[in-house]
């Protein structure tokens, strides 16, 4: 039985092809008939489950089937039968919308309070149920939460929105913040409404017109009145995309018609855009905003944006304007020290924020040391789990089955299970788990274990090593760094074999398939499709291809990491074209998200695989390179094959 095959280790044959055992079977069939809709087969299947360790998913299976018309008490008798379970959870979730669309506020507000990841969807019933049940204060912090948030809301949040609109909780001044953020992201059906609540007749032809001809509107604007305001903005906003310069230059002809409050906004528009290209002058612009409207995450555009020319004291100023919360992260407190660094007189002041920060050894605690002068020379002492802690684990019904489905090739299933089940765990538990799913090579799930321990570590389980002949034979015979591979390699799959992006990057590596065909042709190996999910092709096409980019890049360690998750061209135009920068200035300032994150964490995990390889004493500054020297040449316009991977996202902060 599964159980006692868990119990024991899942053993390698079972991992590589051993049939499922009887009750797997049921199991699979009793999925099948689900998705199917064999409503019979399924109660068949049911019946033989229970008892068994899968028995909840065939009980889930038959009441989801007939959830629109489920009472409550169906819904308690499960919640009941398998308390503290993810399917416990995916159930309720699913209960509470049905109840949301039948409007059954009373029973949604009490099913609600059990749910402990609600999705928007999940709050916006809520606003709604305290609504209608008396809570005057819902629609005020239904406003706080979705008012001014333009990102595309789920099917219950614009009835929030609405009741909202029937309220008297909105001002004038609500109503012209959100038609701004309309017009900015061109909804003109919202625009058009909102503009109606105002008195204004907004028409088609003028948000067309500034939409395909931006420059027309700002040749020849309306500037006398509110709404002219509003449209100028918008249109301005889409100009700088296509010219900046110009952009600017229209806005300086008008600015002095627009009040107080709507001048500032018009430099931020430019201002982001500016940052965003790494254009100087975003910083003087930002400067304009400190009276209006500022979320954070634009005030991060701005903080980074003096980074980029290392203007320290405007650096200091946009910190100080992050929310009290945003000031106390990591990122944050490294760069107001950063930032304070020249001046004598807070010495005291920037050692205490470095000794702060260096405690952990994170991206940001390891800068630190380096900035103490000091550098990590070890890792924290491994524990080493105990037979008690496995059988603590092993005795774990949500772990058997995240273990089962693993087993099963239900990965998406099993991967919700598994961190389901160490959602509370202890830092033994996390580590007896990530060591059994070590053992049935689920390596990014041991992974996630491992590193979200507290106290008690284990960094061989953090940082695994698994194909080591491969990884390290390739990286010799390459003369590439094995650290750096390996950090590579746990950033982007987490060692799973198969794994495949978005946009169809894949392996180990995660190789764009005409990247591994390039490579390919330079090796002279035949070239198939399925070559990036072998192990050994995998990496030796992705060794290869970051060696060739390492030199490419002038063998800067943080420009190949850049140009390997966002191509080489865009690593190279993210230098600054006159003088070396810092590499941490260069790294913060990269101007997408995922690759900035990314840079970081390859860099942090190579300096932890060095430390697990016996190579010494490390110094992240000095493997990253200490400076990136500026751009030589120009940039290649046509696109490198890796630059795929972002071209998904390369407008994101």
């Amino acid at each position: 039985m599964l159980k006692s095959v868990i119990s024991g280790l899942i053993s390698l044959s079972l991992l590589i092809g051993m049939d499922a055992q009887a009750d797997d079977k049921d199991f699979l069939a009793a999925r099948e008939a689900f998705r199917t809709g064999d409503s019979i087969a399924l109660a068949e299947y049911s019946t033989k489950l229970q008892g068994d360790i899968w028995a909840v998913y065939a009980d889930y299976y038959v009441l989801s089937q007939q959830l629109k018309q489920a009472d409550p008490i169906a819904v308690i008798n499960f919640l009941q039968k398998y308390p503290d379970t993810w399917l416990a959870e995916k159930l309720r979730g699913e209960w509470l919308i049905v109840l949301g669309q039948r409007q059954d506020w009373q029973n949604y507000q009490q099913f609600y309070t059990g749910l402990q990841r609600p999705q928007l969807e999940h709050k916006c019933y809520s606003y709604l149920a305290r609504a209608n049940t008396g809570d005057n204060t819902a629609l005020a912090e239904a406003r706080q939460e979705l008012w001014l948030n333009t990102k595309s809301l789920p099917t219950p949040c614009p009835d929030v929105l609405a009741a909202l609109q029937q309220s008297t909780i909105l001002s004038e001044e609500d109503y012209w913040w959100r038609l701004r953020l309309a017009l900015q992201r061109n909804d003109k059906a919202v625009a058009r409404s909102l503009a109606g609540k105002l008195g204004i007749d907004l028409s088609y032809k003028i948000l067309d017109q500034i939409y395909t001809s931006p420059s027309v509107y700002l040749a020849k604007p309306d500037v006398e009145t509110a709404i002219g305001h509003e449209l100028y903005l918008s249109a301005l906003a889409r100009y700088s995309r296509q010219n900046l310069d110009k952009a600017v230059n229209y806005w300086q002809q008008v600015e002095n018609r627009f009040n107080q409050e709507d001048r500032p906004y018009g430099w931020r528009i430019l201002a982001l855009l500016a940052a965003k290209r790494q254009d100087p002058r975003a910083v003087d612009w930002f400067k304009h905003s400190k009276t209006v409207f500022w979320p954070d995450e634009d005030k991060e555009w701005a903080i980074r944006s003096a980074i980029r020319i290392q203007d320290w004291s405007s650096v200091l100023a946009f910190i100080n304007l992050l929310s009290a919360e945003k000031q106390q992260e990591r990122a944050w407190q490294y760069w107001r020290a950063r930032a304070m660094e020249g001046d004598s007189s807070k010495s005291k002041f920037v050692q205490a924020i470095f000794n702060g920060l260096a405690v952990d050894d994170d991206y940001y605690g390891l800068l630190a040391k380096d900035r103490l002068g000091g550098k990590i020379a070890s890792r924290p002492q491994n524990y080493v789990v105990t037979e008690q802690d496995k059988k603590v684990v092993r005795d774990n019904v949500n772990i058997q089955r995240a273990l089962g489905l693993y087993l099963l090739d239900l990965r998406t299933e099993a991967v919700r299970e598994w961190n389901w089940a160490l959602r509370n765990a202890n830092d033994k538990f996390l580590l007896a788990a990530a060591e059994e799913a070590t053992n049935v090579r689920w390596y990014d799930r041991a992974i996630y274990a491992a590193e979200r321990t507290k106290k008690l570590h284990s960094y061989n389980l953090r940082y695994l090593t698994p194909y080591k002949e491969v990884v390290r034979g390739y990286s010799q015979e390459l003369g590439v760094d094995p650290a750096w591979v390996y950090g590579l390699i746990r950033q982007e799959s987490r060692f799973v074999v198969d794994a495949k992006s978005s946009v169809g990057a894949g392996g180990l590596m995660q190789l764009m398939p005409s990247t591994a065909q390039w490579v390919a042709n330079r090796l002279k190996i035949p070239y198939h499709a399925g070559m990036v999910n072998e192990v050994g092709t995998n990496v030796r096409l992705g060794t290869y291809y970051i060696n060739h980019v390492f030199k490419q890049l002038g063998s800067q360690p943080v420009l190949a990491t850049a140009g390997y998750n966002a191509g080489p061209n865009r690593a190279k135009q993210w230098q600054h074209p006159t003088q070396a920068l810092p590499v941490d200035v260069y790294t913060e300032s990269i101007p997408f998200l995922e690759t900035r994150d990314y840079v970081k964490k390859v860099m942090t995990n190579a300096v932890h695989y060095a430390l697990g390889f016996g190579e010494g004493a490390q110094s992240i500054t000095m493997r990253m390179g200490v400076k990136i020297p500026p751009r030589t040449g120009k940039v290649v316009e046509s696109k490198d094959s890796q630059e795929q991977k972002q071209d998904v996202n390369t407008d994101n902060n």
